[in-house]
């Protein structure tokens, strides 16, 4: 039980030592000079109620012009240092938020394929993108309980010459919210994740409805409704835990400024009991309330470090958990690539996706993958570039069995075009350099845009009618993806239905293109369309996780009662 109160305030503890970690090495000098107005203002309390009394004290005597002077000086520092520490806490911030999420941007784009198909990664993503604007306020939090600190102990102090119980008693005000904000940590850190995970599905319906090509279907289905209702239901899903959670803080703050009154009435009571003079109850009660609002900042800075705990331990278990991704170097020459007996089942699944599964592609050879949806064809893509790792059997690269390559060793052997091909709405130059992990040259690119409807345009051309820049077709998106591979140039090409977006005229001349230049490469092909199978060196028929045929489009076709010859019985186009 002692563990698990404490362990709240260790998080805060941890939370703000490597917050201000990294407000030094991001933003030192607004931190430093945070730092030291936060605190100048923490003296100013102690210090009215030091010349209040003296000023009260002095007025019948005659001297009273120092401790005037000196309490207009204090009064008038008040607003304007805390404007300029507010400014500087700020600035500070701004520093620290574009570090958050620059570091985020970068560790996600370290994250391997296989890392990214799992959801634990991308809820804990999301979940870490949403930590980088509260951690960004952390750093100015410590300074601010720091400030508060000195505020308490110099009030203390000074009200501790008049009456020792009141200065105790005012000490004594800080506990009550420290506490309050405690527990509210320890509920907070437990509802968080499920907020988060929430607001994930939430923010992806809503991308639906807001990016350009999948809200102009949902328009023309009249779906986008059912779309936002399923956004409502998720944000009313998280809001009602917020809610939850912001009615337990209320109770427990609520709480906490009941016992600050009362431990501050009770400083009041003691000075008046305690005979204090009329100045120096005066200077007391006048720094007391000076002191009330920095005292009480402290609760809420401390309470800030505690709620923001939990978040930023996701952040930085995300951050820390990825590793660094060596510089992927693409393969220009692969003589072969297999699977060897290869046999995968997912996670739950009853019936493997893929049984003993032998598929073999050579240098210069146009393969195919053919079957129904579901047949285990994407499955065997992912099981060769690594996205996947079989259950039994082998993937031979170059007749070396995969496991020994690193992730990023293997996948600099493929160029793959997925069927959900990216439409990245950059400018046509960066679009296409996408493609290689490294710096390319406008004349590669050019060189990757032959033959297509981009050949000719101005590489700074801004893609996608969204940012105002040039409305594309599909077909032309999926020109582009393959212009991606083509500037990749890696050993294997895997072509995911390369040509479903394309019309006829266009779909033959990159399968000319394919055959004129196969003797570079490996091409593996995943297609449903006849004519295109005629070409092919080698034809795998997929059916039910098992390679039911293999042979040419002849070959196959003349076998009346075979799965392909069903599968293509209508005559090719």
């Amino acid at each position: 039980m002692r563990i698990t109160v404490l362990t709240p305030l260790w998080d805060a503890f941890r939370t703000a030592r490597e917050s201000l970690s990294d407000a030094v090495r991001v933003a030192p000098g607004w931190l430093l000079f945070y730092s030291t107005l936060v605190l100048g203002q923490a003296v100013l309390p102690g210090a009215q109620v030091v010349l209040l009394r003296r000023l009260i004290d002095g007025l019948d005597r005659g001297h009273a012009w120092v401790p005037l002077i000196g309490l207009t000086v204090v009064v008038g520092l008040m607003y304007p240092l805390a404007q300029v520490a507010t400014g500087c806490g700020q600035r500070m911030m701004l520093r620290l938020r574009l570090h958050y999420r620059a570091e985020l941007a970068q560790v996600a784009a370290r994250l391997s394929p296989s890392r990214l198909s799992r959801p634990d990664v991308t809820t804990d993503l999301e979940a870490a993108q949403s930590a980088t604007w509260p951690m960004a306020d952390v750093p100015g939090r410590p300074v601010q309980v720091l400030g508060a600190g000195v505020t308490s102990v110099v009030l203390c102090a000074a009200i501790w010459s008049i009456n020792p119980w009141s200065g105790g008693l005012v000490l004594a005000a800080l506990v009550p919210t420290v506490v309050a904000f405690t527990a509210i940590a320890r509920m907070e850190s437990a509802k968080w994740p499920k907020v988060a995970e929430k607001d994930r599905v939430a923010g992806y319906a809503t991308e639906q409805l807001i990016q350009q090509r999948p809200a102009t279907e949902l328009a023309a289905l009249g779906s986008g409704v059912k779309v936002a209702r399923l956004v409502a239901e998720r944000r009313a899903g998280a809001t009602r835990i917020q809610d939850g959670m912001i009615g337990m803080a209320m109770t427990a703050e609520l709480a906490a400024a009941v016992a600050t009154v009362l431990l501050f009435g009770g400083a009041l009571v003691a000075l008046v009991l305690g005979g204090a003079t009329g100045g120096a109850a005066a200077a007391a009660v006048a720094g007391t309330i000076s002191g009330l609002n920095a005292i009480r900042l402290c609760g809420y800075a401390f309470g800030t470090i505690v709620t923001t705990a939990p978040q930023a331990r996701i952040y930085r278990r995300f951050v820390r958990s990825a590793p660094e991704r060596e510089p992927q170097l693409v393969v220009p020459r692969v003589e072969s690539v297999a699977l060897d007996n290869v046999t995968f089942r997912y996670p739950g699944a009853p019936e493997p996706a893929l049984l003993d599964v032998c598929i073999e592609a050579r240098r210069g050879e146009l393969v195919a993958l053919v079957g129904v949806n579901g047949a285990g064809k994407s499955t065997a893509v992912n099981l060769l570039v690594g996205s996947l790792a079989p259950d039994t059997g082998r993937v031979l690269i170059d007749r070396r069995d995969a496991v020994e390559l690193s992730e990023s060793e293997r996948l600099g052997h493929f160029g793959l075009l997925v069927q959900e091909f990216g439409r990245f709405e950059f400018t046509l130059r960066d679009a296409i350099a996408l493609g290689s992990p490294g710096p390319v040259s406008d004349d590669e690119i050019r060189a990757a845009l032959a033959g297509t409807f981009a050949a000719d345009v101005p590489l700074g051309t801004q893609l996608g009618q969204q940012w105002g820049g040039t409305g594309i077709s599909g077909g032309q998106w999926q020109r582009l993806a393959l212009a991606r591979i083509r500037l990749r140039n890696a050993g294997v090409w895997i072509l995911d239905e390369p040509t479903s977006a394309i019309d006829a005229e266009a779909e033959r001349e990159i399968f000319a293109e394919l055959r004129r230049t196969r003797d570079t490469r490996i091409t593996i092909v995943v297609s449903h369309r006849a004519w295109t199978l005629r070409e092919m060196d080698r034809i795998y028929v997929i059916d039910a996780g098992s390679v039911v045929q293999q042979g040419t489009y002849p070959e196959l076709m003349a076998q009346p009662d075979g799965r392909f010859a069903r599968l293509f019985a209508t005559p090719p186009e």
